[in-house]
């Protein structure tokens, strides 16, 4: 890491991000302390692996000889760990920061975008993996085959996840860019559409000569921002495309996704399959993972191979459970365009009913795309909407629950909705309404994910 610190402590080690930098630098021989509000199977886990986790923020957690502290922007400056860093001069480096210099010595493989870049992350890491080439990797979600979110490999290759909420992507250094798409989120932060291609542009500029942007032709701008930037670009999405590159094409189903041919600039093609992550995204994914083999010169048919083995990502259409005939999903998606998108995956499965249980995720972003909520459910049957998941936030009046729901109405009045804000309500009503044969995806960034549990269990009686 940033001149080989050899003792560092995270204040909110047991968040996604935090939990995985922290494992892959303890790996690597540095003495790493952290705390957190509460415990979590991610605090638990750091404790398995030999780190100090402290519960509960308090200057006296800070030890004499630390080398630096790490912090997310969800961190404010009164957090008394934050003040007492600060007082004693210690250095404090960004979650970001120590993300990128773990990959010193290594090719950065950063998949970045508004959406999909979890699940493109993980295809990538765990395609690179199965080819043998023992990658290290952090990624802000559990890899299905591995159990975790991070590891720290020998081989040359880093894939990261590279998150644009706060424009501290730039702290990276990416010997190959996969960017999915980019779309209004995090306003709050930008302020414009227009500061968000800036900050992507930013960030595609720290290319080296060498390595390559590895953009989806389904936003055109993309390539024509990696292109200005000087950099070797490579476009791929559905065969048809305009300017696309790296092509593919359906051939079949295969379980949940599908079976699908992907042709690149040489004219050569490979074969391969997505068997438990439904849709078409999901596919896109999948061929931007293999455009960015390609751009590093691998073996693509030994890809095609690893790839062919993915089994998901925690939280994205993560099978939770069955009982009574119905079956209960978990998914992540809390920007319209994702939600749309697992819901139009879902409808086209062989289900009577698709039931969405929605949380909304922050009321800054559930006011500023109040408007983009309302085509995003079409595809489902019915809509149950909790309350706004504040993660930390304080609420601004006339932005709740309710917000959504007045969004999908004035889209479509006769579209099935309920508001229910006040959580003992949400089992007994779906219970009322469920029948074998149906869906029920829990879906939302925030602690939604609970529910799918407790629902399966309250099916079978329990």
């Amino acid at each position: 890491m940033v001149n080989k610190p050899r003792k560092i402590h995270f204040i909110g080690i047991g968040g996604v991000g935090m939990s995985g930098i922290a494992l892959v630098a303890k790996s690597r021989g540095v003495t790493v302390s952290g705390s957190d509000m509460k415990e979590s199977r991610a605090t638990k886990r750091l404790v398995d692996a030999g780190i100090d986790v402290m519960i509960g923020h308090d200057a006296g957690n800070l030890a004499d000889d630390l080398d630096a502290v790490v912090i997310s922007s969800a961190i404010p400056e009164k957090n008394p760990e934050l003040a007492e860093a600060r007082r004693r001069g210690i250095p404090v480096w960004h979650r970001s920061q120590a993300l990128a210099s773990l990959g010193e010595g290594k090719k950065t493989l950063a998949c970045a975008g508004t959406h999909g870049k979890t699940t493109t992350s993980s295809m990538l890491a765990t395609t690179i993996d199965r080819m043998g080439l023992d990658p290290s990797f952090v990624i802000g979600g559990t890899v299905d085959g591995y159990d975790t979110n991070a590891k720290s490999g020998t081989g040359d290759y880093y894939v990261v996840e590279a998150d644009e909420s706060d424009g501290s992507f730039v702290h990276l250094s990416p010997h190959v860019a996969l960017v999915t798409n980019i779309e209004p989120d995090h306003l709050d932060h930008y302020g414009s559409l227009e500061a968000i291609y800036e900050a992507f542009a930013d960030f595609l500029s720290l290319i080296p000569d060498e390595g390559a942007a590895v953009v989806c032709a389904d936003n055109p701008r993309l390539a024509q921002i990696a292109r200005e930037v000087g950099k070797r670009t490579v476009v791929y999405g559905e065969k048809g495309s305009e300017g696309c590159d790296v092509c593919f094409e359906v051939t079949g189903r295969r379980g949940l996704g599908y079976a699908f041919t992907v042709t690149f600039p040489d004219g050569s093609s490979v074969g391969t399959e997505i068997t438990k992550n439904p849709g078409r995204h999901n596919v896109l994914n999948a061929t931007g993972v293999l455009g960015v083999i390609w751009a590093c010169g691998l073996d693509v048919e030994a890809a095609a191979r690893a790839l062919a083995t993915f089994s998901g990502v925690r939280r994205r259409f993560d099978l939770i459970g069955e009982a009574g005939g119905v079956v209960v999903v978990d998914d992540y998606a809390h920007h319209p365009t994702e939600i749309q998108a697992t819901i139009r995956a879902a409808s086209k499965l062989d289900f009577e009913h698709v039931y969405v249980l929605f949380q909304p995720h922050r009321y800054s972003r559930t006011e500023s795309l109040a408007r983009e909520f309302g085509p995003a459910f079409d595809d489902a049957d019915s809509v149950i909407v909790m309350d706004v998941y504040p993660a930390g936030e304080t609420p601004i009046p006339g932005v709740n629950g309710k917000t959504v729901i007045d969004s999908i109405l004035r889209h479509n009045p006769r579209q099935q909705v309920a508001w229910l804000p006040h959580r003992p309500e949400i089992i007994p009503f779906l219970q009322q309404k469920l029948e074998a044969g149906d869906l029920v995806i829990t879906m939302g960034a925030g602690d939604v994910t609970t529910m799918a549990p407790l629902l399966t269990r309250a099916l079978s009686g329990e």
